[in-house]
């Protein structure tokens, strides 16, 4: 037991947790949190310049480190401007935690200072689990479920509440002890009839999905593609789950119904795991999926909601897949690459045609990032593309806000990417609009010394809304037109090298010189003759 402020708690909590890298902004209602961490400088703190920037950052630290993003927050606008980020994490599957005050519980509905009223129920909404705690004694626990919340299941925001009052009150305070989690048994009936269709299956083909990465099962994956020669496709989000230069992997190329058809026609079982296999994944349930369907995954309501499931096991998908691979023959089985490599080939094929210029803008990115490269997609025409057609090596290497596609992500997500692993190369691939919904991130970048290079595609407009209307209003476009800054000006202005490109053909020599400088850079890149992926 120790005697300590409810700010100092939470400070004590974290470092207890192993939490090493906090983000956030200091306010009125979180000194207490803040002047603790004075005292405490092995917790790193990440000024940033938005709470939703802040909370951004912690979700690409979170997707490249494979720890939990930790956010604080005050009050009101504070969780507020932190929500959209929130919203998104709790799309893709992301462990945040955001540690938010809330306003004196003594005078709580009598009109405080940001004050909101049900501060809770907004919450509720867009995380898993949330917490408020009554007295200081109640933080450590807090934080210690909120923190296993995060992880266990699909992973998710999570959220503790503590009053102001509660944070400048001392009093004795245990730690909560650490202890081993406890990893739900999975189903032994189920992993039987599973490894059954699997060994009497000629044609397997696997699903997979971020899942996957998210539970820290991808050499096991590649182990149970390799013995039963199966074809492999990954959602967006799970692109990288398997190495995409594997004879077996196709990516996310599912997306390219022509190349992809024919095998998914031609497979005997299909293996969904760690993919949710909702409308965005299935492209509304048209993904031709084989029969009999196997899914694994960790919560059961994600099993059977657009695919008829033979077998559905619930459970932590490392020791599902490890189960499967303890029945299932060690040989491994060569599969349809010849297959795989054509129909890659014919969906790159099929690029090319359409979209030369994506073709080379995704070949310089690849190339300048290398294998072990991070790139962060905000919502711009090339990141649409690179969703389907940049092959990814490693998981944890592309950040793709695929579902709830939140503006904006792009920059500060790969400045969390960058912070999480500092020794990988970091590019965020921005458009113009999206960029200024976070662009202030540029300081933290500066004020930090990060290296990283932010490639900034601009066509002065909503490029993708503008398309849309095109397509679908017979040319009628209405407030997609943008007025821009001069944004290498705006670059510079923060001390950061900007470059201005005036053909994408450019792109690739500038993207190496910037990343072997090892700089903080921004390249902007006409993009007004760029295609849209649909």
């Amino acid at each position: 037991m120790s005697s300590m402020k409810g700010g100092q708690a939470v400070v004590a909590a974290l470092l207890r947790e192993s939490v090493e890298t906090v983000f956030g902004i200091p306010g009125v209602h979180t000194l207490e949190i803040y002047d603790a961490l004075y005292d405490r400088p092995q917790i790193r703190h990440i000024l940033a310049r938005h709470e939703g920037g802040a909370a951004f950052m912690a979700d690409g630290y979170a997707r490249a480190s494979g720890r939990v993003g930790v956010v604080l927050a005050i009050t009101g606008p504070g969780v507020t401007n932190a929500s959209t980020a929130l919203g998104q994490a709790y799309a893709d599957g992301v462990p945040l935690l955001l540690v938010h005050s809330d306003v004196d519980s003594r005078y709580r509905g009598l009109g405080n200072l940001h004050e909101l009223k049900d501060q809770r129920g907004m919450l509720a909404a867009i995380t898993k689990w949330g917490g408020r705690a009554e007295r200081v004694g109640d933080i450590p626990v807090l934080i210690h479920i909120a923190l296993e919340r995060a992880q266990e299941g699909w992973p998710g925001p999570v959220h503790v509440e503590i009053p102001l009052d509660i944070l400048g009150t001392q009093e004795e305070v245990a730690l909560p002890e650490q202890e081993a989690r406890l990893r739900p048994q999975v189903a032994e009936e189920e992993l039987a009839q599973a490894a059954a269709l699997l060994a009497q299956s000629e044609r397997p083909l696997i699903y997979a999905g971020w899942g996957v990465t998210a539970a820290a099962a991808n050499a096991e994956l590649l182990e149970l593609a390799e013995r039963l020669g199966a074809v492999v496709l990954t959602d967006p989000v799970g692109k990288g789950t398997l190495p995409e230069d594997h004879p077996l992997c196709l990516g996310a190329a599912f997306m390219d119904r022509e190349a992809v058809e024919p095998l998914l026609v031609r497979a005997d079982v299909g293996l969904a795991i760690g993919t949710r296999l909702g409308a965005m994944e299935t492209r509304n349930g048209e993904l031709a999926l084989p029969k009999p369907l196997i899914h694994i995954d960790p919560l059961a309501e994600n099993i059977g909601r657009l695919y008829p499931t033979e077998v559905g096991i619930v459970g932590e998908i490392k020791a599902a897949l490890g189960a499967l691979l303890q029945r299932l023959p060690r040989r491994s089985r060569p599969g349809p690459r010849e297959e795989v490599a054509r129909a890659k080939a014919q969906a790159y094929q099929r690029l090319h045609e359409r979209a030369p210029q994506i073709a080379r803008i995704l070949g310089d990115l690849r190339s300048a990032l290398g294998r072990e490269g991070i790139l962060g997609l905000d919502m711009t025409l090339p990141a649409y593309w690179a969703a389907r057609y940049l092959e990814v090596y490693e998981p944890r290497t592309l950040l793709n806000p695929y579902y709830f596609m939140a503006l904006g992500y792009g920059l500060p997500a790969a400045i969390g990417a960058k912070l999480a692993r500092p020794d990988r190369p970091v590019v965020a691939l921005c458009g113009d609009g999206g960029f200024l919904f976070t662009c202030q991130e540029l300081a933290t970048a500066a004020l930090y010394g990060l290296d990283l290079t932010i490639v900034l595609f601009n066509n002065d407009r909503y490029g993708a809304i503008y398309r849309h209307q095109q397509r679908r209003y017979e040319g009628r476009t209405v407030a997609t037109e943008l007025a821009n800054p001069d944004f290498v000006a705006f670059a510079e202005s923060f001390g950061i090298r900007g470059v201005r490109l005036c053909s994408y053909e450019d792109l690739g020599v500038a993207l190496r010189e910037t990343l072997s400088r090892r700089e903080l850079a921004l390249i902007e890149v006409s993009a007004h003759t760029l295609p849209a992926p649909w």
